[in-house]
């Protein structure tokens, strides 16, 4: 992981984000509390299924999932990097809209539908992160407190973490599997063609590294493990 500067909201002519999202959102849960909607929609009116807004549950909220339409916009706010990962993801991977406040942990409804607790992940990271309660944020984390063992290519506590966060860091590490074999894999294979490419063809270029890994980019030239000329 590496710091994430956190980007606006999108507005139109872009992406109308507050009507498209935020406002279906409002709605339906008004309407899964048994409440009057604030707009009038196409289609069928939701049915009452609790009869106040903080009984709305997570499971109910799954069945009006407006935050996913919600993800072109995000990947291109965050240039298609993955918050944890720290990797490009290309659009015909699994991008996903993470919620940071998980939607079993919420205890307001309408976090679901909100712009701020958007993070952009790969599924790899998503398909745990949202059972898991306390992991650390993207947007909160500092330079150094993450980094990259070369000998095996998983996420380590890094050199600069405060002695105070090292057990979130760790734990953040484990529960989101940052230290996992499919990711270390990933990054072997990238810092392989960079430093060893195939008989007669050129190293992978380090900007092509620094857009697709930047994380791995970063600590290669950190820990001096840049070819030569790229330092």
């Amino acid at each position: 992981m590496i710091p994430v500067v956190p980007r606006p909201q999108p507005e139109p002519p872009e992406y109308d984000f507050h009507h498209d999202v935020y406002e279906r959102g409002e709605d339906a849960i008004l309407q899964l509390a048994g409440l009057p909607t604030l707009r009038k929609w196409p289609g069928r009116k939701i049915q009452a299924r609790v009869d106040a807004i903080e009984a709305v549950t997570h499971d109910m909220l799954r069945d009006y999932a407006h935050w996913t339409r919600a993800l072109p916009a995000l990947h291109r706010a965050y240039d298609g990097y993955c918050a944890y990962l720290a990797r490009y993801i290309e659009p015909v991977e699994t991008p996903t809209t993470d919620h940071f406040v998980a939607l079993r942990n919420m205890t307001n409804p309408m976090l679901a539908y909100t712009w701020s607790n958007f993070r952009l992940a790969h599924a790899y990271v998503n398909g745990v992160k949202s059972a898991i309660p306390h992991v650390l944020d993207p947007f909160e984390i500092k330079d150094g407190w993450f980094a990259i063992d070369f000998g095996t290519f998983e996420t380590v506590v890094g050199p600069d973490a405060p002695p105070e966060h090292r057990h979130a860091i760790a734990r953040t590490i484990t529960d989101l599997r940052l230290d996992g074999r499919p990711l270390a894999i990933t990054r072997r294979r990238a810092a392989e063609r960079y430093w060893s490419p195939p008989a007669g063809l050129p190293p992978l270029p380090l900007w092509a590294l620094e857009q697709d890994e930047p994380f791995l980019a970063r600590e290669l030239r950190r820990q001096g493990r840049l070819n030569p000329g790229d330092d």
